[in-house]
């Protein structure tokens, strides 16, 4: 395998990444968790309303989160300048989460084609899938055990497979972007200050 030599400015790019990456730096407002956290709340009441005859809706309301996601983007990018230091937990992170939006959006293509409940059954999985690693990858205790609970959900939205589940995924929409989101607006006003 041949080495590569790094220029001065790679050199300090790197130097810096470790040392951010030392420090426990983390720099995220929380505001792209609330969004999406907010919007599966709404997305899962109104698909429940939907499917009780309650509302009528012409469309799906999880395809409401295609905009979403797009605004999400927009906004990471946007956040992304504002960062002292990309850090290899960052890029882990993001990475990992990327793979849940793609796989989400994939998996929305099931009410096209008629699976029913089981698209938030799988939903489900793959939050908790996502939560827990990210909690591995950052040590944060709250994504390790909300990630864990997601899970359990998933597992019992397998003997739910009727509009209740989308109380699960309201539920697993809380505890995995909404709780956090706060949390993370906390810190982040506090070290912006």
């Amino acid at each position: 395998m041949k080495e590569e030599q790094l220029s001065a400015e790679e050199s300090l790019q790197l130097i810096n990444r470790m040392i951010f990456e030392a420090r426990g730096y983390f720099h995220e407002s929380g505001v792209s968790a609330l969004i999406y956290g907010f919007t599966v709340v709404v997305c899962s009441v109104l698909t429940y309303l939907d499917d009780t005859t309650v509302l009528r809706l012409p469309f799906q309301p999880f395809f409401i989160m295609v905009p979403v996601f797009v605004l999400q983007v927009w906004m990471h990018f946007r956040e992304e300048k504002n960062k002292k230091a990309k850090t290899f937990t960052d890029d882990a992170i993001d990475f990992l989460w990327m793979g849940f939006f793609l796989s989400v959006i994939i998996s929305l293509t099931g009410f096209l084609a008629g699976a029913g409940y089981i698209v938030i059954t799988i939903i489900l999985f793959l939050a908790g899938f996502s939560a827990f690693v990210t909690g591995m990858i950052a040590k944060f205790r709250y994504h390790i055990i909300s990630g864990c609970i997601c899970l359990l959900m998933a597992a019992i939205s397998f003997f739910i497979q009727q509009s209740m589940i989308y109380f699960l995924l309201a539920a697993a929409a809380t505890i995995v972007w909404i709780i956090p989101g706060f949390m993370l607006r906390i810190h982040f006003r506090k070290t912006s200050v």
